[in-house]
This record gives C-alpha cells, structure tokens and sequence, in this order.
C-alpha cells in the first residue's frame, strides 16, 4: 500500500515566508491590522541573523541620530527591561513569545519552503517541508510575502530577481555603490568581549597535524583513515 506524508493545509491572508525580523514585523502587523497570517520559518527559533544562532546586532539605520522605531523598538525596549544581561537565550524567547502570543499569527517552524503553486502570475499557495514531525504544509493565501534572505521564492515562482547591489543613481539612495555589482552579503564574523573580575586564560586549540608540504595528515590512531583537507585516498 503506498504511504505519503501527512500534508496539513492552512488557509490565510497573508503569508510570510522567513522568521527573521523582516518577515516577523511583516507577520506581526498584518495581524494587528485583523488578517489572518501563517509564518513559515526554517529554523527553530525566529530571528534570523539576530537570533542566538547568529547573533547580529539588529540595528540596520545609517546616519547619525538615526534609530529602529515602530515594531521594532517595541521588541528592543522589551528586552531592555527583561533581559538586562542580554542574553540571546532570552532574547530568542522573547522574539518568539513576539509571534507565539499574537492573535491571527500560525506559526510553522523548522520548514522550509520547497513549493509553490501558481494560478497565472499570482501565487496560489507554498508548501514547505518540516523536517521535525516529517510533515509537509501547504499555505493557501491571497498575499505572500518572501522575507527569506535568500528569495526563495524567486525561481520557485518564475519571477524576475536580480544579484548585487544596484547604483546609487537608480533610485536616489546615497548608501549604495557609484556602480552597480554582484557583492552579496559575506560570513559574518562576530567577535564578542566581556569584562571580568578575574583573570581568564585563554586555552588555544590542540593544533592539527600538518605535513611538510602544508597538507594535513591522515588521522590513523583510531583505526579509520579520516579525510582531511589536500588528502589524497592512499597518500601517506
């Protein structure tokens, strides 16, 4: 007998695909104005980049004096007063208290959006994967938004995308390059200090073992040949 998933259906206004602050604030306001949101998020926590996974700061303003307002500030003034400590622990709870405990939002965590149904030029409905339940989800909505960082729905959809960052002159932004490119946002490498009352040694990493010609060795002590970097299958 053939067995499939079980796919559970959700009808909504207004779909949002992506959990970080973007689609959240989206999801949030489309709520608090009376439309029914689903927010399909492929992580376990909603965030994005700020959550504890990554742990980018939030503030995203250029210009002296400038600063996050609306929802937002909202969010950052609460974790002001609850999470003194700013712990991203915390602060992941209370960004998820933010969507758990807003009436009109369901939440679809740990799926990712692999569909899409067209009807035209417009998008009928998307259907993600979670990977925690083996359950796929379909979301039939009149609106959709893409806040996935990555434009997911882009080719799932047909529509046309563009790559880089456009010039300064096409809509008047003076942030932007003289010229257009193709830079995308790189790794993010964050470094994080604290003060302390003691003193704290610092306990390097065991360094690995390199050949003479600069390629790792193959790790044989533990009765299997690992793989490593500029290993050939067979080199000693």
């Amino acid at each position: 007998m053939e067995q499939r998933m079980e796919i559970i259906e959700h009808d909504v206004d207004f779909c949002v695909v992506g959990g970080g602050l973007a689609g959240m604030l989206a999801a949030i306001a489309a709520a608090r104005n009376g439309a029914r949101v689903a927010i399909m998020q492929d992580r376990p926590v909603f965030g994005g980049n700020c959550s504890s996974e990554i742990r980018m700061w939030t503030l995203g303003c250029h210009g002296e004096n400038n600063r996050e307002t609306g929802i937002l500030e909202e969010i950052l003034l609460e974790n002001m007063d609850r999470n003194p400590q700013r712990n991203f622990s915390v602060w992941d709870s209370i960004l998820y208290e933010k969507i758990r405990f807003q009436p009109g939002i369901e939440m679809i965590l740990n799926c990712s959006c692999q569909e899409a149904e067209m009807d035209g030029a417009r998008i009928r409905s998307v259907t993600g994967w979670q990977l925690t339940t083996y359950t796929r989800h379909r979301v039939r909505a009149k609106l959709f938004a893409d806040c996935s960082g990555d434009s997911v729905l882009a080719p799932l959809t047909g529509a046309q995308f563009r790559v880089g960052r456009e010039a300064r002159s096409e809509f008047g932004e003076r942030i932007e390059p003289e010229r257009a490119d193709r830079c995308t946002m790189g790794m993010s490498c964050l470094l994080q200090a604290r003060e302390t009352d003691h003193k704290v040694d610092f306990k390097p990493r065991a360094r690995l073992p390199f050949r003479p010609d600069g390629k790792l060795l193959v790790d044989r002590a533990r009765g299997h040949r690992r793989q490593y970097p500029g290993h050939r299958a067979g080199a000693r």
